[in-house]
């Protein structure tokens, strides 16, 4: 192996590091200090993706969300677009994203905190 092979994939480990510890510091205790090179690392990563996409789940709430989504869009295709690129900047999915607009303003919050009120006016819809 290349020293620039070896620095790209040391760089790699590190930087996987440092965004899974700023995530969970279980996890990345998992990840990196069981994986002592940057080999295992990668094999560690590969099997776990691997495992999590083959795991059969049931997407009750996917359908919902997906329905939530269809609805946002055909009355407000921009408002839409603009969930999904915000989704996307945050790294989350759009059941997340309506999840926490939605709870935004709590009940008692609504009343005196004034972000509650800037939102537009969609009382019509």
């Amino acid at each position: 192996m290349t020293d620039e092979n070896q620095n790209n994939e040391s760089r790699f480990r590190y930087r996987l590091g440092k965004w899974l510890l700023s995530r969970d510091e279980c996890v990345f205790t998992t990840v990196i200090d069981q994986n002592r090179d940057d080999k295992s690392t990668r094999q560690q990563l590969m099997k776990s993706i691997n495992n999590w996409v083959n795991r059969k789940e049931e997407f009750v709430t996917q359908e919902i969300v997906s329905e939530m989504c269809e609805f946002i869009k055909s009355e407000n295709e921009d408002l839409y677009f603009r969930l999904m690129e915000k989704c996307a900047l945050k790294g989350i999915n759009a059941g997340e994203g309506i999840f926490q607009a939605l709870s935004m303003c709590q009940c008692e919050e609504a009343i005196t905190n004034p972000q509650c009120e800037k939102a537009d006016d969609f009382s019509s819809v």
